[in-house]
């Protein structure tokens, strides 16, 4: 009796989820469509607008999840509730909290190929739109890769391997580090090889940091260090900035290797450590927003219909969102843990439901 309960309610909570995952999907593709459409232009037409937010698809889907979840557990298992088959689950000594974790099952059971394309297929897609935006707005090729970024510049080809983005009080910046440029002459082939530490721009002119210079000639190569030396080049920072991956559209291994990066070479992290700790807390995310909607499916079951429910799951995801995001600004502006931070509230979610739930037994 339980395992079929646990099948229906579950099954329930999967349909509503997937309804509203696509309803909000839809609605955030169709809004970034129409502000696209707005860059239009002649080497950047409306099917080429199509086809860069048919790329984002992916990373807007695992965006809008976990509030799809909330909503979706309360139209789903809030159908079964109207029509009083929660009553009768009830009545035959089911607790409610043994409800709730039912629909938490069938939660779980989505989210796990949620979490699989928010590691490889978004990430992947997401840098291939901006890459294919770049290049048809500024007609710069940017091939993203393991080793970074690659664009051609003239006759140099750069590969810029370690964009950084840090957080100063709060506010986000970009660096470039271990920045190789590999400058070739027209029928002669590879003439020089650059390497640089970092690379910044002053709002004028670029600086290369700790670089060394490998010519090649007809008798072999010449090696030069230099401490600092300008950067003559087309490339605009903002062209760059654009085609950075910020940290929260990364997969975990890629923000692993990054914060091993960072760590080793005593760089600020705490953007990156952010963006980790939020991607392994999302399945936590998930079921704390899920079983914080359970107890607005209980309460009046039969008196609240579909809008009532969504309004109620709307209030709890977006007071949710709005203190995390101030918990995770006041975590990097002080350099505290983000994961003490983004625990607190699915913490006191969670365990706010479950007692709800549990006293209503």
């Amino acid at each position: 009796m339980i395992k079929l309960v646990d099948r229906y309610i579950g099954s329930a909570a999967i349909l509503g989820m997937l309804g509203v995952w696509l309803a909000l999907t839809v609605l955030f593709m169709i809004f970034s469509l129409l502000g696209d459409l707005n860059d239009t232009q002649a080497d950047y037409s409306s099917l080429d607008v199509l086809w860069f937010t048919a790329l984002t698809i992916p990373r807007m889907a695992y965006q809008v999840f976990p509030v799809s979840a909330l909503l979706g557990a309360l139209v789903g298992v809030g159908g079964l509730a109207a029509a009083n088959e929660l009553v009768a689950f009830r009545t035959s000594g089911i607790s409610r909290l043994r409800l709730a974790l039912a629909a938490l099952a069938g939660t779980l059971l989505l989210t796990l190929p949620v979490m699989i394309m928010g590691e490889w297929l978004a990430p992947a897609a997401e840098q291939q739109a901006r890459a294919f935006r770049l290049s048809e707005l500024t007609g710069t090729a940017i091939i993203g890769g393991k080793r970074g970024m690659w664009m051609r510049d003239g006759n140099d080809i750069v590969n810029i391997q370690r964009p950084i983005l840090s957080a100063d009080m709060g506010e986000q910046s970009i660096e470039f580090m271990n920045v190789v440029i590999y400058r070739f002459e027209d029928g002669q082939g590879l003439k020089e090889v650059t390497r640089a530490e970092s690379a910044t721009h002053d709002g004028e002119s670029w600086t290369l940091e700790n670089t060394s210079h490998v010519s090649f000639d007809g008798e072999g190569a010449t090696s030069v260090v230099v401490d600092t030396e300008d950067w003559i080049t087309e490339v605009k920072p903002a062209l760059l900035d654009s085609a950075v991956s910020r940290p929260k559209l990364l997969s975990i291994r890629s923000l692993w290797d990054y914060l091993g990066y960072l760590g080793e070479n005593e760089l600020d992290d705490r953007v990156y450590r952010a963006a980790f700790w939020e991607k392994v807390l999302f399945p936590f995310t998930v079921i704390a927003l899920v079983l914080a909607g359970m107890p607005f499916v209980f309460s009046q079951a039969r008196s609240q219909n579909v809008g009532v429910r969504l309004f109620f799951g709307m209030t709890v995801g977006g007071v949710f969102m709005i203190v995390s995001r101030a918990l995770q600004k006041f975590s990097s502006v002080y350099d505290l843990s983000p994961l003490l931070t983004m625990s607190i509230p699915i913490l006191l979610l969670g365990i706010g439901a479950v007692l709800i739930l549990r006293r209503s037994v």
